[in-house]
């Protein structure tokens, strides 16, 4: 029998020394198999179908809203794509030309030799969607694209590369001279762990594994194009007859294999065989990854009891397990096929991609499992928080041009407009976050990057509900408002494009709980949300008094000293609220109500921050400048609980190590020292005046007599 190990074995031995879909390397010798009836001639290269059929909005309309199962997970296969897009590229979409840049030099099309420019004239710019597409059916233009962002420029010198800039983007074509140099570092930075990597070894580790799953996903229709690389003349004949090559659908295929390697277990070794190697290959390609969370499965099962989805690839493994394939799948997989061989008839490719997306659609319908596709393709498009971003960024800029002229009427006209900007803003956040939470049908945090969007969008509708009721606010809650949410929504984005993951994640066993989930976390991030607003409230004061705007208790310094106030108040409530039912979840779930976990520190230390705080403040322990460096002190623990814990990966809150993060606290926390610096430069300085003003009003009286 064929074992599971198989498979694992290729991806850890072959893998890392042969090219996918490169140059084919030297065959190894052959392990004794029953030889061919006679030689089977080598097929031509394969047909290249028109870059404008790959690209027909139809087609990509019908690729997109595909439903796929992915890490637990319905969802259409544009999401799978953009994601991918993001890891590799740091972008969700790509220029086709020479240079990353989309006003770049196009790239000339292989096959005709003329340049790939649209129906407008001009380069192409690709989505995600239109991307995987041309990958798929282009490889050979794939490989030119700039997909491969490298945040290190050495990583690409210990690879004997040329380098561009420091950061740069590389295509397939441009690193694969360097592929065997990149396999060997990768296989030393395995045995360093992650956590003890230095920046040129996370860009190679990272680059290594980009490099692998895009040579997967370029092979993918390595099946249907040679299932066995140009290696048919030494298949079996109970597999593969003479001139059969090229003709036989691989689906027929899959049932003569996994026969024959059943009769001749001394053929089952890849390593020795070359067109089961090949066979492996291709496997791996249809799988499109390595990652068996994150293979490709587009095949819905007919067996309800089902419930893991299948794939080209895994249908194609069956063949080296052991395992009979079932008739449904094999129909599924000839019908796949079938949308590669009617490539080059734009009407054939059209209705075989359109068969089998119905095919799919009605096969998930019929098993309650259809997800919510449309929503979410409406949701990737409509890019919300990107454009909550812009709108708060122009609310900034209008707020800035407001403070030259505050009391004109072009100040207030202005700031009216400020207004109008932010409140579109923080809608337009709301609503993707709404969007959210009805395609999971759950509430909206459970993962490190909802807690950004949620705690960004919450500061906005803080900052805003300060500055409409606050009867001293006089700009300063639009201030934080603009402020948390600008650098909030740009957070969320680098934290996406460092995460690389999609960003709509299934829940774990533990967290289905929607009561829990809509009680405790959203109290414990606005309690996150309340402690950073003090903490820009404290920010802009130290701003404020650097520039002279505020001075040492005039009304401008008691005002912003009021608001940070409340926001500590609020932060002491709802942190200690939301800690006491997350131990009362904890309970529930785990058995215990405190465990000293880094994340329940964490937000221990937060309240006792809270509590330091208001109580110095009232025992007349610490003034204005006191009170204004301790809230810079509380917004440091924030980010240390909200983030810091996470990167420990210790304990059961842990939701995962994300490379850079250490580096942007590290940062976040040096101008936060800074902040506290110049606290202590105005402590003396304060300190001082009051001196000088006391001894001239000593003196004042005996100048009066004097005179």
């Amino acid at each position: 029998m064929i074992v599971r190990s198989f498979l694992s074995l290729f991806l850890a031995a072959v893998v890392p020394a042969t090219a996918l879909v490169a140059q084919d390397p030297a065959p190894a010798p052959a392990a004794p198999v029953p030889a061919p009836a006679e030689k089977v001639q080598l097929p031509a290269a394969p047909q290249m179908a028109d870059l404008a059929t790959v690209l027909d909005p139809e087609v990509v309309a019908l690729l997109a809203g595909l439903p796929a199962q992915e890490s637990g997970r319905i969802k259409p296969l544009d999401t799978i794509a953009r994601f991918r897009l993001l890891r590799f590229s740091g972008r969700q979409s790509i220029p086709v030309t020479e240079d990353a840049k989309s006003s770049g030099k196009p790239l000339t099309d292989p096959v005709t030799g003329k340049e790939l420019l649209n129906a407008k004239g001009k380069p192409y710019k690709l989505s995600a969607t239109e991307w995987l597409a041309l990958t798929w059916f282009r490889p050979d233009i794939a490989k030119d694209l700039r997909v491969f962002i490298v945040d290190n420029s050495d990583a690409i010198i210990e690879i004997g590369v040329k380098a561009k800039n420091k950061r740069d983007r590389y295509s397939y074509n441009e690193l694969v001279s360097g592929r065997s140099n990149l396999m060997k570092k990768m296989q030393e930075i395995r045995e360093v762990d992650s956590k003890n990597r230095n920046p040129v070894q996370r860009a190679l580790g990272k680059l290594a594994m980009d490099f692998l799953d895009y040579e997967m996903i370029m092979g993918h229709f390595d099946f249907a194009r040679d299932p066995f690389g140009g290696l048919a003349a030494t298949v079996p004949t109970d597999i593969l007859a003479a001139g059969e090559s090229g003709k036989v659908s691989v689906a027929a295929l899959v049932p003569k294999i996994q026969a024959h390697l059943q009769a001749h277990p001394e053929a089952a070794a890849p390593m020795n065989n070359p067109w089961l190697r090949e066979y492996f290959r291709a496997v791996l390609g249809a799988l499109m990854s390595g990652n068996s969370e994150t293979v490709l499965r587009i095949f819905p099962p007919d067996d309800q009891k089902v419930e893991i989805w299948y794939g080209p690839g895994s249908v194609l493994q069956t063949a080296i397990e052991g395992t009979a394939a079932k008739a449904d799948e094999l129909k599924l997989l000839a019908e796949y096929e079938n949308i590669y061989r009617s490539r080059m008839d734009v009407a054939k490719f059209k209705n075989s991609l359109e068969a089998f997306h119905n095919h799919v659609v009605k096969s998930a319908a019929e098993r309650g499992e259809s997800g919510h596709i449309a929503m979410e393709l409406k949701y990737h498009q409509k890019d919300y928080f990107y454009y909550a971003l812009i709108l708060f960024v122009a609310g900034t800029i209008a707020l800035g041009l407001s403070w030259v002229a505050p009391e004109a009427l072009w100040g207030r006209i202005v700031r009216a407009l400020c207004w109008l900007l932010m409140l579109a803003g923080a809608g337009y956040g709301t609503t993707g976050i709404v969007v959210r939470c009805l395609i999971m049908e759950r509430p909206p945090i459970t993962t490190l990057y909802e807690t950004i969007l949620f705690i960004a969008v919450s500061s906005v509708w803080l900052g805003l509900l300060m500055e409409g009721f606050g009867r001293r606010a006089k700009g300063l809650g639009l201030a934080v408002a603009c402020l948390a949410g600008m650098s909030g929504l740009f957070l969320s984005l680098r934290f996406m494009e460092m995460d690389g993951a999609d960003t709509l994640q299934e829940l774990q066993a533990v967290l289905i709980t929607n009561f829990w989930l809509s009680t405790h976390v959203p109290c414990i991030n606005l309690g996150y949300a309340a402690g950073m607003v003090a903490a820009i409230f404290s920010m802009i004061y130290f701003v404020m008094r650097l520039f002279g705007i505020a001075k040492h208790k005039d009304e401008t310094s008691k005002d912003i000293s009021r608001m940070a106030y409340a926001f500590v108040m609020a932060g002491l409530f709802l942190s200690l609220v939301g800690t006491v039912l997350g131990g009362i979840w904890a309970n529930y779930s785990w058995g215990r109500f405190w465990g000293w976990d880094p994340k329940e520190n964490g937000a221990l230390m937060i309240v006792l921050m809270n509590l330091i705080i208001l109580h110095a403040r009232l025992g007349g322990y610490i003034r204005e400048v006191g009170f204004h460096a301790s809230n810079i002190v509380l917004g440091m623990i924030v980010a240390f609980s909200w983030f810091g814990t996470n990167q420990l990966g210790v304990g059961l809150h842990a939701y995962g190590f994300t490379d850079g993060v250490w580096t942007w606290l590290y940062r976040f926390w040096a101008l936060q020292s800074a902040f506290l610096v110049y606290a202590v430069i105005l402590h003396f300085l304060d300190k001082s005046d009051k001196s000088d003003k006391r001894e001239e009003g000593a003196a004042l009286p005996t100048e009066m007599v004097k005179g």
